[in-house]
């Protein structure tokens, strides 16, 4: 029998690793239901939140399933899965993955039992529908990294905003109730973008292939054969619009200045476990957004796009690092960081090239993690002192010389220090911007700067100096549990700082991929003067010619 279902199990894998968070979760709610409804009485809290544990951590094994299985030479999509839902919209239950996606969904799922345990204190006596809440976000955000249709992709990405936005209001602290107001305002804009970009993809496909099609990979086969969304060609004028509405969503959700106004609020007020996920996979499904669908079906309004965009990141890091220098608060503080480093992301993104595009996704990965490390250490800190405002601390080196040591790594991961692995990213993409974006490099340089001075401060006013807050001197540094947590978060910090090559050997495929495809598809004759400069065009035509060669070696399946 395991023979027989051994094929099946490799073929669906990603629909498993999509599917198995919530399917436990509602599960769970079926045999409570079913038990109180028999006078048995619900199932104990402690097989609630044992349950989801081993349902979080089965989810990340079967993500490493993926890993192990996953192809670094090849290009293009793995693991394609396709099942026809409404052939009528183009809508397929599709999945696949690429190097990028990967990695998302290696970190979105390591850290999920992370959080469940980060937050299992404050959960009170609603284990159940707590436990219901953080396995179907879990789901949501890992349906988006994987969804290679942009109809379902849209779908995970507001199925994902209800779980959120309910642990936010039954858990989280005082203004709850103002931050998920703004969070749903933002998203319901958004929301409404990506709507209208897939309806007008929907017509397009229909109009230029006959059958709707939303997918990037082509499905059935032979006759029947569909082409996919990297077949149908835009003019210019198009590309614009739904490149401009695509892209309002996903900086919101990444975010970046000025849209950002959402995210201090809602770290405010998140239980620790939220800001966790918020940090990685909610912001991550905005940068697959991009990567996956905006560049590649809008390469010309990408390719104008792309100073303005570069400037957008580099007054987003300064703008958010200089907010962060007069943060009372820890949370709203390390949340402005969090804006500021997406903001330098983007500035990855929009050099257009192997090493910016490369380094934006090493930077999201990285700083994801370092960041929600910070949001772990502040809840500790938080339920050792009852508050998480700065002045409260000082000197806490000498009691929590553990705490100190992890608040280091993390800070440091940040700051972009060698060894360590935003130091990978944040090098990759400056190496990116000096192909590309030589000026605005040097701004980018100076607003690090900036950056670096407050992480440097914070360090200092909480674990340096004398401890003179009386409250400070009795308390006890980290336990067991949560000295692991924060060592899961540490080892692949320091992992990729010190060896990145099997992270970049699988990004830097999908990105020559990704190159490629906006060559292929882009509508503006070559001797048409674009705005990017000369070195610009020379740099893409490389990128091209070195993707042609991969092709013709290792070509994979769309």
């Amino acid at each position: 029998m395991l023979n027989a279902l051994a094929p099946l199990l490799a073929d669906h894998l990603l629909s498993i690793v999509v599917a198995l968070p919530v399917v436990v979760a509602f599960g769970l709610g079926g045999v409570d239901w079913t038990l109180r409804a028999v006078g048995l009485g619900g199932l104990p809290s402690r097989v609630w939140l044992g349950t989801a544990f081993v349902a979080t951590l089965a989810t990340f094994l079967a993500t490493c399933w993926v890993a192990i299985t996953f192809d670094p030479e090849a290009l293009g999509l793995q693991g394609v899965e396709s099942t026809p839902w409404v052939p009528a919209l183009g809508a397929n239950v599709a999945f696949a993955v690429d190097g990028i996606g990967l990695c998302f969904l290696l970190s979105t799922a390591a850290v999920s039992p992370l959080a469940l345990i980060a937050s299992r204190e404050s959960v009170g006596d609603s284990e159940a529908s707590w436990v219901l809440v953080i396995l179907s976000l879990e789901s949501a955000l890992l349906g988006a990294i994987a969804s290679s249709n942009l109809l379902f992709f849209v779908g995970f990405w507001a199925a994902g905003l209800v779980p959120l936005l309910l642990w936010m209001g039954r858990w989280g602290g005082l203004g709850r109730a103002r931050a998920a107001s703004r969070l749903w305002t933002t998203e319901a804009i958004g929301l409404a973008g990506l709507l209208f970009v897939a309806f007008v993809l929907h017509e397009a496909t229909l109009a230029q292939f006959g059958v709707a099609s939303l997918d990037l990979a082509p499905t059935g086969g032979g006759a029947g054969m569909v082409r996919s969304l990297l077949d149908v060609r835009l003019e210019v004028d198009e590309q614009w619009i739904l490149f401009l509405a695509f892209s309002f969503a996903l900086a919101s959700r990444l975010p970046v200045a000025p849209l950002h106004f959402w995210l201090p609020a809602a770290h405010a007020v998140a239980p620790t476990g939220l800001s966790v996920l918020i940090a990685t996979g909610f912001v991550q499904t905005a940068a697959i957004g991009w990567l996956r669908f905006a560049l590649p079906l809008f390469p010309d309004a990408a390719q104008a796009a792309g100073p303005a965009l570069s400037v957008l990141g580099i007054v987003a890091l300064a703008y958010a690092s200089l907010l962060a220098l007069v943060q009372k608060e820890l949370k709203r503080l390390v949340a402005y960081a969090s804006v500021g480093y997406a903001g330098f992301a983007l500035f990855g993104i929009s050099t257009l090239n192997v090493q910016g595009l490369s380094g934006a996704v090493i930077q999201l990965l990285t700083h994801g993690l370092a960041t929600a490390g910070l949001f772990v250490l502040i809840g500790f800190l938080s339920k050792r002192r009852g508050t998480t405002e700065v002045a409260a601390f000082g000197g806490l080196a000498k009691p929590m010389p553990v705490c100190a040591f992890f608040f280091g790594v993390m800070v440091l991961s940040l700051m972009g220090l060698p060894l360590l692995g935003g130091f990978v990213g944040d090098l990759f993409v400056l190496l990116g911007s000096l192909e590309t974006r030589r000026t605005l490099s040097v701004f980018a340089l100076i607003a690090m700067v900036v950056a670096a001075s407050y992480l440097l401060w914070v360090q200092r006013r909480l674990f340096l100096g004398p401890v003179d807050e009386p409250a400070n001197r009795g308390l006890i540094d980290l336990d067991r549990v949560e000295r692991a947590i924060l060592l899961a978060l540490t080892i692949p910090i320091v992992a990729i700082g010190i060896h990145p090559n099997p992270v970049l050997r699988r990004v830097e495929p999908a990105v020559l991929e990704l190159l490629y495809q906006m060559d292929r598809r882009s509508v503006v004759p070559d001797a048409q003067e674009r705005d990017d400069a000369p070195e610009d065009d020379e740099a893409l035509v490389r990128v091209s010619q070195a993707s042609s060669g991969a092709r013709g070696g290792a070509e994979a399946p769309r």
